[in-house]
């Protein structure tokens, strides 16, 4: 990486001045706390200031100057603070400081040895607080010189300490303008402070550019583009590549030609004028060829990869197209069920009725919902690897944004976007058709689908699409209702399957406790809503307006809310989770407040047309529009309140064809078919404490998030708190197998799968409605659907699958089947075997202590429950003299119960001679297992 030094500029030893002024918190002069002093350092001898920090009625120090939009620069000497002690306080503002919604920096020197910035934290919603995130380290009780460029353009700074320079960071709100530079004494416990008088230079550098956008416009180009620095004649722009110079320009426009288009490249641009003039005003006139120059702080970064090679959208069609296997759905669990299918040779087609891919997690949903990753397999996995190489190769290895992705865990959408389709270009045989609505089905004989009717909505012509497979990968299961699949909408009564929490639930949201209301059961569904995209990114903002039929009341509560202390930041009516880039994945917040849910506004959204049902969405984008213009505008809140809402807005670089607006309802969850098995509140929940969830024999997922709900009922302005139909239960859920009966509708279709609305009651799809579980249980079509053609191709059934072939295949293609706290996913015949016989009941808690040694007990349990699943007589009960059997006592044991000699069991199992006496791990009896379970079936 470029390393961006700006030449030290010798420090004013002037008298402290009138511009001086010392503040409380209110903002009111007052003095005594910050005394004028000349200081003798190991750096020279300046004027500066003494002070003592403190917790208690703490001063500001603050200098004034005219507002402005130019880069403001400060220089001054401090003493670092003495380990465990917290130090000087200092930063910018636009108006006083005492308002942290006036503050672009603040920043303070810790007690634990690292320079922090006040800001958003990784997660923030109600009774949230400002995080000190870091900035730079500093060693203790040291003299050094602290350099501090700030650019209002583009809401960013640098600190220096002494040479090392800090990496870009943000404003902490995006002022528009600059006109305080402040210290500050508070936040500690004594601790002395010493610091000389800053030096102030005021647009001695030029605005650096904006907005810079990274878009991929071929297979080998990537285009940049970007506003213009703020100063005027600006010489040239000078465009980095991941963090090199690549190239300079004049225009706002440059082209970057790469050969590789699976490479992810990040980009900056620096503005470059000839030197200032004397006091720091921009030069008027065009600069000499011979003048010296000056470079601006680096733009903000952006990332692309060029587009695939292969374009899998088909843009004209036959009258009538035949497929192996046919998906509906573009979304993450379409993309697995379609990637699968093509991966294992089959022609394959993928219809969406939008222009859009990627469901939810191309639509806003950013912020993954796992709580072990260890559940994480196949292509979700995939996708999460992919991700973090994106953010590995285009900024570095553990750079911020690469470490603001966790792994591939969070992510902006136009990345998951560019992976999806990357991801969808490699797959041979498959073929996407956007834009074309399913209107109807062809029905073949009693038993199958023959074909899906399609209106091509590019040309509005209605066309045939024939089909050996078809998997329903839509969030509303319209596949599966128009083939005349029975279906739930709504909500089951309490006893209709035993559950506890079905009927009617209040989550009190102060004290977290649900108590029950009714048992009965009721047609309403969880709410809706949009999953935001925000920023506070000042060049990166899309500013908001009032939407359509935008109604004021229906948000009025905050402003109670306010006056009664219950909001101090506007944000907190919702729920922000920190992304890469700056960006903050927005979702709903169940507080006594109006969120972005907008409750009992879709209950005929499941069933509706698509007529209505963009109707409903329309709504629901207006009802969350409001929501954000309410709290920027409404004058019955407090003027910092609005100010401070008005920081936050739609990032501009995403969803750059909607508007900015994510294209994609949060549809939680809509039809549920009725499957071979209707997955239940039971089913994720420990059959005894300490032990696992029910095990399936036909698992071919899992799921682990806490069984949720969001709210179904509206409410009660009487009772704020109450939140009818809201839930959130990890305290009862445990990880659960996901059979494959879910996907299967009860009925006579035999060549239809459901990936998405699966067969489950509203609890129980609770856990399952996740995008991880979506695209394992897409991967699982995908691959049984393989699997049917393969066993017959002339009448493929997906009812006969051999449901352990199925897990094998999923197996070697990293899927998780199981959950173990203690076994990561892992390329090797040890998980997969584990996994296969965790389904089959081998482990009743969550750990596999693989690597240990198996005792009698374990052994016997194991062995004899093998017998069982391959239908052979046990010949007697193992035992041995040992506690810890060898891997002969097992051999033998095995041959007796197989009819089998010691030595031809030897020869399947390659065991050496000298490994017969050594004990046998708990792992390798499962894979020995598993290698014989592969030789009977």
């Amino acid at each position: 990486m470029v390393r961006w030094v700006i030449p030290v500029v010798a420090m004013l030893i002037a008298p402290a001045t009138a511009q001086w002024v010392e503040v409380n918190e209110a903002g009111e002069p007052v003095s005594g706390q910050w005394q004028a002093v000349t200081l003798s350092t190991p750096l020279g001898t300046f004027n500066g200031w003494q002070t003592t920090t403190r917790r208690e009625r703490p001063h500001f120090l603050a200098r004034w100057f005219t507002p402005t939009r130019q880069v403001v620069e400060v220089t001054f000497a401090v003493k670092t603070p003495p380990k465990g002690r917290r130090g000087l306080t200092f930063g910018l503002s636009y108006g006083a400081p005492t308002h942290w919604a006036n503050e672009g920096v603040r920043v303070a020197f810790g007690g634990n040895g690292v320079l922090m910035r006040h800001d958003v934290g990784d997660w923030f919603t109600w009774r949230s607080r400002f995080a000190w995130l870091p900035v730079a380290e500093f060693a203790f009780s040291q003299w050094l010189t602290v350099r501090l460029v700030a650019d209002p353009t583009i809401g960013a700074f640098r600190v220096w300490l002494d040479d090392r320079a800090s990496d870009l960071q943000p404003f902490l709100s995006p002022v528009p303008q600059l006109n305080c530079f402040f210290l500050f004494n508070g936040e500690g416990d004594g601790a002395a402070i010493e610091v000389s008088e800053p030096n102030m230079r005021i647009g001695a550098l030029p605005n650096a550019p904006k907005s810079l956008q990274v878009v991929p416009i071929s297979s080998d180009r990537l285009q940049l583009r970007w506003q213009p620095s703020e100063t005027p004649n600006i010489r040239a722009y000078r465009i980095y590549r991941r963090g090199q110079l690549a190239g300079e320009t004049n225009q706002t426009v440059w082209t970057d030609t790469k050969e590789r288009a699976d490479e992810a490249y990040s980009y900056f641009v620096t503005a470059v004028a000839a030197t200032a003039p004397s006091g720091g005003a921009t030069h008027r006139e065009p600069p000499s060829p011979r003048s010296e120059v000056v470079e601006s702080l680096p733009s903000w970064q952006d990332a692309a990869m060029p587009q695939p090679k292969r374009a899998p959208v088909v843009r004209r069609h036959p009258p009538v197209a035949r497929y192996d296997i046919v998906v509906v759905g573009a979304t993450p669990a379409g993309i697995a069920a379609a990637i699968s299918a093509a991966r294992l040779g089959h022609k394959t087609a993928l219809v969406e009725r939008t222009n859009h891919i990627g469901g939810m997690m191309t639509g806003g949903l950013s912020a993954t919902d796992r709580r072990y990753r260890q559940a994480s397999g196949g292509l979700f996995a995939e996708f999460l690897r992919r991700v973090d190489r994106f953010y590995a190769q285009a900024y570095g290895e553990n750079s911020p944004q690469h470490r603001a992705c966790r792994d591939g865990y969070l992510f902006e959408p136009k990345v998951a976007l560019q992976v999806f389709w990357h991801m969808l270009a490699e797959a041979p045989n498959l073929h996407l058709y956007l834009r074309h609505e399913l209107v109807g089905v062809v029905a073949g004989k009693p038993s199958d689908i023959r074909a899906v009717l399609l209106l091509d909505k590019n040309r509005s012509v209605r066309w045939r699409m024939d089909g050996r497979i078809f998997i329903d990968a839509t969030y509303e299961g319209d596949l599966a209702a128009m083939a005349g699949v029975p279906y739930r909408v709504g909500r089951e009564g309490r006893h209709e399957f035993g559950e506890e929490h079905a009927g009617e639930v209040f989550w009190d949201s102060r004290d977290r406790q649900i108590t029950f209301g009714r048992p009965d059961g009721d047609k309403k569904v969880q709410a809706y809503n949009y999953r935001l995209n925000l920023t506070k990114r000042a060049d990166n903002r899309r500013l908001i307006a009032a939407p359509p039929d935008y109604a004021p009341h229906l948000y009025e509560e905050i402003v109670e809310r306010v006056k009664e202390g219950v909001l101090w930041h506007p944000m907190e009516v919702v729920s922000l989770v920190k992304l890469p880039q700056q960006k903050f994945d927005a979702n709903n917040t169940p507080g006594p407040f109006p969120s972005t849910d907008f409750i009992g506004a879709n209950y005929e959204y499941p069933e509706a047309d698509w007529n209505k049902r963009e109707q409903i969405a329309r709504k629901h984008r207006n009802y969350i529009v409001g929501l954000l213009y309410f709290l920027q505008t409404d004058q019955r809140l407090p003027n910092a309140f609005r100010v401070a809402a008005q920081h936050w807005c739609f990032a501009a670089d995403e969803f750059v064809d909607n508007d900015n607006f994510p294209p994609q309802l949060y549809v939680r969850e809509a039809r549920r078919i009725v499957g071979e098995y209707v997955f239940t509140e039971h089913d994720a929940r420990p059959t005894f404490p300490g032990r696992r969830a029910p095990v399936h024999e036909d698992s071919i997922a899992v799921a682990e998030y806490p069984i949720d709900s969001h709210a179904t009922t509206p409410r009660d302005p009487k009772r704020p708190y109450l939140h009818e139909g809201f839930f959130y239960l990890p305290q009862i859920t445990a990880a659960s197998c996901v059979p494959y009966r879910v996907m299967l509708p009860i009925g006579h279709i035999e060549n239809l799968l459901v990936c998405g609305a699966v067969s489950a009651t509203h609890i129980g799809f609770g856990t399952l409605r996740l995008e991880p579980v979506w695209m394992a249980l897409g991967q699982a079509a995908g691959t049984a659907a393989h699997l049917a053609l393969t066993q017959n191709p002339t009448r493929p059934s997906v009812r006969s699958v051999p449901v352990d072939q199925l897990q094998r295949l999923l197996l070697q293609q990293g899927q998780v089947i199981a959950f173990f706290t203690d076994l990561p996913p892992t390329d090797t015949d040890e998980f997969a075997a584990v996994q296969f016989f965790a389904a089959r009941g081998f482990f009743d808690t969550y750990e596999a202590r693989a690597g240990e040694a198996v005792d009698k007990s374990a052994a016997r349990k194991m062995l004899h429950r093998f017998a069982e699943l391959i239908r052979r007589p046990i010949p007697h009960a193992f035992g041995t003299a040992y506690e810890h059997p060898t891997q002969d006592d097992v051999v033998r044991w095995l041959a007796s119960l197989l009819q089998r000699s010691p030595n031809e069991l030897r020869a399947w199992l390659d065991i050496t001679v000298k490994d017969r006496d050594a004990p046998l791990t708990r792992g390798q009896l499962c894979v020995w297992l598993y290698r014989l379970w592969g030789r009977l079936r």
